[in-house]
C-alpha cells in the first residue's frame, strides 16, 4: 500500500505539471466514457433491468396467428377457451385501448382508457393503493359495467386527490360509473405511449367468434417454459375447435413481455453501443500513443529508478497508476456529460417504456462508469507500461537525454494508428449506410400530402349517438360547417387515419369464388367520407370517389387500393367486381366503384397493404378522425375545428388536434436521432484517427531531424524529404484502410435489420468512405512532412 500511495502522489505531480496534456486526454476520455455510460444506462433500463412487476420473467404476451396475420388480436371465445383449458399459464387476461368522453364537468374531456378482463391486475401483480380491485361481478354478462379504477395521476389531476375518491361518480360516455379504487403512484402500463387515466372491466362474449380485438397478457405457471406454454395453447386450440365454420384453426405466438416491449429499440441500442465502443477503442489507442511518447521522453528517468532498485513490477505499477488516474479524471468529466447525453438518448426510446424504466444516473450506472474508467485506463496504459518496465537500463544510462528520445522509436505506435484508422472506417461506413437509409425513408411517397392538413379525433358517446342517423348528422354537420369557412379547401373523415398507430381489418369473400378457406382473403378496413381522398390528396386511379349519392339507401359500394387489385385481382379489372366483408351472410356484396393509390398506413418503411374503403353513410362509426385541408395557418384551422364541434355538440370532447405533418415528423424522429448520434460518433472517430496519424508522423519527424538534415546536406531535394515522410504516412493509411474495409464488410452485415432501401455492402459507400478517410489521413500526414522539408540543413545537423 505504501508503494501504491507513493505512485499515486507521483502520478498526480506528473499530470499537474503538464496541464495541457492532462486536459486534452481527459476531455477525450470524458467524451467516450460518458457516451458509453449513457448507452449503458439505456440498455440497462430497457433490456437488462427487469420490469417493475412481481416475477416479470413469467409475464408473456400472447397472439393468435392467422393465415395472413402473424400477430393478430384474440377473440373472446379464444381467450375464454385458453383460460379454461390451459395448464401452461396460471392466468391469462385481456386488454384493449379505448377512449371515453368524460362529461358533467365544466368542460368535456376525453380520457385515455383501457378495457380489461377483471383479473388483469391480478396477472400483472398490482394492487390498488386505495379501494379495491375489480371482481368478476363488475363485468356482468351481457351488460355494461358501472365500476372503474383510476390512475394516481388522474386522481390527483382531475379528481382533486381527495381521500373520498372511492365511491365518486364519473359520467363516461353518458353513463355513470363508480370509482372503486386508485392504482399506485408508481404503476404505469408500458404497452401504450400515453398514460392511461381510467380502467374499465369488460365481459367476454363467448359468441363473438371472429371478432379479434383483445390483446392478451399471461403469467406462466411455475416451472413452465415459453415453448412448453406455446405447445400447451396449441393443444387447447384442438379442444376449443375452429373459431368459425370453414375457417382454418388459428395457431399461437408467444413472446416475453419485456422482449416484446423493447423489440423496436433493441437493435438500435446495441448498434449505437457498438459504435460508441469503437470510438472508445480509438480514443484508447490515441491516448496510448500520447502516453507512449511521454514514456519514451522519460526513459532516462525510468532507467535511473531501475538502477536504484525499482523492480520491473514496480515500474509497471507506477505507469499503470498514472494511466488509471488519468482515466478516472476523464470518467468524472464523463459523468457530468451524461446529464446532457441522457436527454438525447431519450428520443430514441418508446415513451411507454421510459415511464416504467426511466433513464437515470443510479448506482448501477455510476458503478459501470467507474469500472469502465479503470478498465479504459488499464487498456490504454498497458502499452506504455510494458514499454517502461521492459527497457534495457545500461544503454539508456550511457546515452544523453536527447539521444534517448531520438532512438526511442516504437512500432507499437504505428500499429495503434492503423487500429484507429480501421475502426474509424468501420464506423464511417456504418454511419453512411444509416444516413442512406434515412434518406430513403424521407424520400418515400406515403401516398398522401400532409402539408396544409390538420387532424382531430372524435369519439361519440354510445348512448347519446346510438342511432346511425345521429352519427351521420353529427359528422356531416361538422364537415358542412367547416367547408363554409374561408380558406378551407376540403374536409373529410376516416376511422383510421394514416400513421395513427391503429388499424382494423378482416376477411372478405370475392363473388364467384368457392366457399373454401383458400378463397378467403384479408384486407384492411377503412370507413371514409366523401372528401377524405381530396383532403389527403390521395389519387383516384380508376372509377370514382365517394359522393353525396352514396347513402344508406343506395347500392352498397366499396373502394379498394392498388395493392388490393395487385394481390387479389391479379392487376386486372377491378371496377364492377363485388366483395363481401366479414365472411358473414348478413353482410351485403359491395361493388367496387373506385381504385385509389396506395397509402403507407402503419409506417413509412412498410409497403402498403390491401385496403378497402366503405362509405361512412353506409357504415357509420362513433370514432372518426376529422381532416381539414386549408390554405391558412394550422393554428386557425385547429381553432375552427374546436369551434364547430362545440357548436354542433357542446358536450363532445375533441382530442389529438395537430397538424398532420407532425405525424410524419414523429415517424422520422427516432431514425433522425439515431443518425445524428452515429454521425457525431463518426466525426469524433475521424478526428481522433487524424490526430493519431498526425501525432505519429510529427513525432517521427522530430526523431529523424538529424537524419533528414544529413540527407538534405548531401543534396536531397526538399520534395524528396516531403515524399519520404508522406510515404511513411501513406503506408500506415493504406494498412489501416485495408483492414478497416475487411472489418466493415463483416460488421455491416449485422446492421441489415436496421437498414431500409440499402444493402449492407454498398460499394459506393465503402469506396467513398475509404477515399474520404485517406484524404483526411493525407492532410494529417502533409503537415509534419511539409515542416520537415522546410527545416534548414544547418539547423537539422545541430539537432542532437
Amino acid at each position: 500500500m505504501d508503494s501504491l500511495r507513493q505512485d499515486l502522489r507521483y502520478a498526480i505531480r506528473t499530470l499537474t505539471r503538464t496541464p495541457g496534456f492532462t486536459l486534452a486526454a481527459g476531455l477525450t476520455l470524458a467524451l467516450v466514457i460518458g457516451a458509453n455510460a449513457v448507452l449503458f444506462s439505456a440498455i440497462h433500463a430497457m433490456l437488462l433491468r427487469p420490469l417493475p412487476f412481481p416475477s416479470p420473467d413469467s409475464l408473456v404476451r400472447v397472439w393468435c396467428e392467422q393465415d395472413s396475420v402473424t400477430h393478430a388480436s384474440v377473440s373472446p371465445p379464444e381467450l375464454l377457451g385458453w383460460r379454461e383449458h390451459s395448464k401452461g399459464f396460471s392466468q391469462l387476461a385481456g386488454f384493449g385501448r379505448t377512449s371515453l368522453n368524460w362529461t358533467g364537468t365544466s368542460e368535456p374531456e376525453r380520457v385515455r382508457a383501457v378495457r380489461i378482463t377483471p383479473n388483469f391486475f391480478s396477472v400483472v401483480g398490482v394492487r390498488p393503493a386505495h379501494g379495491r380491485d375489480f371482481r368478476e361481478e363488475d363485468a356482468p354478462a351481457g351488460g355494461d359495467t358501472s365500476a372503474v379504477l383510476v390512475s394516481h395521476g388522474f386522481w390527483q389531476r382531475a379528481l382533486g386527490g381527495g381521500a373520498d375518491v372511492v365511491g365518486q361518480t364519473l359520467v363516461l360516455n353518458g353513463r355513470s360509473h363508480s370509482v372503486v379504487g386508485v392504482l399506485p403512484e408508481d404503476f404505469s402500463f408500458p404497452e401504450f405511449s400515453e398514460e392511461t387515466d381510467v380502467w374499465v372491466p369488460e365481459w367476454q362474449d363467448p359468441q363473438q367468434h371472429g371478432n379479434h380485438y383483445q390483446s392478451v397478457l399471461g403469467r406462466l405457471a411455475p416451472g413452465t417454459t415459453l415453448e412448453a406454454a406455446r405447445a400447451d395453447l396449441e393443444r387447447v386450440a384442438e379442444i376449443i375447435g375452429e373459431p368459425e365454420p370453414g375457417q382454418s384453426r388459428h395457431t399461437v405466438r408467444l413472446k416475453g413481455w419485456q422482449d416484446h416491449l423493447t423489440a423496436n429499440s433493441r437493435d438500435t441500442l446495441w448498434m449505437l453501443w457498438a459504435a460508441v465502443g469503437f470510438v472508445l477503442l480509438i480514443a484508447c489507442a490515441n491516448v496510448a500513443n500520447l502516453m507512449l511518447v511521454r514514456t519514451m521522453s522519460r526513459q532516462r528517468d525510468g532507467a535511473i529508478r531501475a538502477a536504484l532498485g525499482a523492480s520491473q513490477g514496480r515500474r509497471l505499477q507506477q505507469s499503470l497508476v498514472e494511466s488509471v488516474l488519468l482515466s478516472l479524471f476523464g470518467g468524472v468529466l464523463g459523468v457530468l456529460l451524461m446529464l446532457w447525453g441522457l436527454e438525447l438518448v431519450r428520443t430514441l426510446l418508446p415513451a411507454s417504456m421510459l415511464r416504467v424504466a426511466p433513464l437515470e444516473l443510479n448506482g448501477t450506472v455510476l458503478g459501470f462508469s467507474a469500472l469502465l474508467s479503470v478498465g479504459t485506463g488499464l487498456l490504454f496504459g498497458m502499452a506504455p507500461a510494458m514499454h517502461a518496465s521492459g527497457m534495457n537500463v545500461l544503454p539508456l544510462l550511457r546515452q544523453s537525454g536527447s539521444a534517448v528520445g531520438a532512438r526511442a522509436g516504437h512500432p507499437l505506435r504505428s500499429a495503434l494508428v492503423m487500429v484507429q484508422l480501421a475502426l474509424a472506417l468501420v464506423l464511417m461506413v456504418g454511419t453512411g449506410l444509416i444516413v442512406r437509409s434515412l434518406q430513403n425513408v424521407q424520400a418515400v411517397d406515403p401516398g398522401f400530402d400532409a402539408e396544409g392538413v390538420v387532424a382531430a379525433r372524435l369519439t361519440l358517446a354510445p348512448d347519446t349517438y346510438a342511432e346511425d342517423t345521429r352519427k351521420r348528422a353529427f359528422f356531416d354537420g361538422i364537415a358542412e360547417r367547416l367547408m363554409a369557412r374561408p380558406g378551407v379547401e376540403a374536409v373529410g373523415f376516416i376511422n383510421d387515419a394514416p400513421l395513427g398507430g391503429s388499424g382494423s381489418g378482416g376477411d372478405f369473400f370475392l363473388e364467384g369464388g368457392s366457399a373454401s378457406p383458400s378463397e378467403r382473403y384479408y384486407t384492411e378496413y377503412r370507413v371514409a367520407s366523401p372528401g377524405y381522398f381530396s383532403a389527403m390528396r390521395i389519387g383516384v386511379r380508376q372509377g370514382r370517389d365517394f359522393g353525396p349519392q352514396d347513402t344508406e339507401k343506395s347500392a352498397p359500394i366499396i373502394i379498394v387500393n392498388e395493392a388490393f387489385v395487385r394481390k387479389f385481382l391479379g392487376g386486372g379489372e377491378a371496377l364492377g367486381r363485388r366483395v363481401r366483408l366479414g365472411w358473414s351472410e348478413e353482410q351485403p356484396f359491395r361493388e367496387i366503384v373506385g381504385v385509389v393509390e396506395d397509402v403507407r398506413h402503419e409506417t413509412l418503411t412498410e409497403p402498403a397493404k390491401p385496403e378497402s374503403y366503405v362509405p361512412f353513410a353506409q357504415y357509420p362509426l362513433r370514432a372518426m378522425t376529422m381532416l381539414v385541408r386549408t390554405h391558412g395557418p394550422s393554428a386557425a384551422a385547429l381553432a375552427a375545428l374546436r369551434e364547430e364541434v362545440k357548436a354542433v355538440d357542446g358536450e363532445q370532447p375533441i382530442y389529438d388536434l395537430l397538424p398532420f405533418t407532425e405525424r410524419v415528423e414523429k415517424m422520422l424522429l427516432r431514425p433522425r436521432a439515431t443518425t445524428r448520434l452515429l454521425a457525431a460518433f463518426a466525426v469524433l472517430a475521424v478526428l481522433l484517427a487524424g490526430v493519431g496519424v498526425y501525432g505519429v508522423l510529427a513525432y517521427s519527424v522530430s526523431q529523424r531531424t538529424r537524419e533528414l538534415g544529413i540527407r538534405m546536406a548531401l543534396g536531397a531535394h526538399p520534395q524528396q524529404v516531403l515524399g519520404l515522410v508522406l510515404g511513411q504516412g501513406l503506408r500506415l493509411t493504406a494498412a489501416g484502410v485495408g483492414v478497416g474495409l475487411i472489418a466493415a464488410f463483416g460488421c455491416t452485415r449485422l446492421m441489415a435489420a436496421t437498414l431500409y432501401g440499402v444493402e449492407p455492402f454498398a460499394p459506393d459507400i465503402f469506396l467513398g468512405v475509404a477515399v474520404a478517410l485517406s484524404v483526411i489521413s493525407l492532410v494529417a500526414c502533409w503537415l509534419p512532412a511539409l515542416r520537415a522539408s522546410r527545416v534548414p540543413p544547418s539547423v537539422s545537423l545541430r539537432a542532437e
